[in-house]
């Protein structure tokens, strides 16, 4: 069963300019519930754009994107974001962690906008730390982290609100080899847990992975076939 049904989808930069271009152009497609799947392309190719409107972080100039049956293209801004934070989970290539405070305040963040009871919360937090391999970092300022556990930190926060989608934008670009392969261990732990993940990468890191269910190839805003 598909749970992201994406139609006729375009995305048109600087429209009625001399400098317009669309970075979408007529993507169709559709990503099953607990597919893991690969959008693969050099830089500039769309993939990036893509995931952020099926994040709903931005909004396609035409098309539709249909999240567990709701278009979530024609979704206003505050209910935008408010699908945006039960639903999907980002992880981002630079991280984008809260500087200056703990690994453990950074994966409370996006907890503090819900009504769960603090041993809800510390549940949640604790189960996340677990997943991403970095419990032991808890009490740590993320300022002082490597690039691998700060990676391990957004991973944790992307999946404390238990989001059934996972977003991942160049995951690997700002790592080493040994913890690209730790990402991988992580992946292993979404497909067990049946989450659909979306990586939008060029690295070869991913290629041939028994994990992985799908490798869509991306060229000038299109699919290529």
């Amino acid at each position: 069963m598909s749970n992201i049904v994406i139609k006729n989808l375009y995305k048109l930069y600087n429209p009625n300019k001399p400098n317009a271009f669309y970075a979408l152009k007529n993507i169709h497609l559709n990503i099953d519930d607990g597919e893991i799947m690969i959008l693969k392309g050099i830089s500039g190719s769309g993939k990036s754009t893509l995931l952020s409107l099926i994040g709903g972080l931005s909004k396609p100039s035409e098309g539709e994107i249909m999240i567990h049956e709701q278009n979530i293209a024609k979704l206003p801004d505050i209910m935008s974001s408010a699908f945006r934070h039960q639903e999907i989970g980002f992880i981002f290539q630079s991280f984008n962690l809260l500087e200056g405070l703990s690994v453990y305040q950074n994966i409370l963040a996006p907890l503090a906008l819900t009504t769960l009871s603090k041993e809800t919360m510390h549940e949640r937090i604790h189960q996340a730390m677990q997943l991403a391999n970095i419990e032991h970092k808890k009490d740590q300022n993320v300022s002082s982290l490597s690039g691998g556990e700060r990676q391990r930190c957004a991973i944790a926060r992307a999946v404390v609100m238990n989001p059934q989608i996972i977003l991942a934008d160049e995951p690997t670009a700002n790592l080493d080899k040994e913890n690209s392969l730790m990402f991988i261990e992580i992946l292993k732990k979404f497909k067990a847990l049946h989450k659909t993940v979306i990586i939008a990468t060029h690295d070869s890191v991913f290629d041939d992975l028994e994990c992985i269910d799908r490798c869509v190839h991306m060229r000038d805003g299109e699919l290529v076939e």
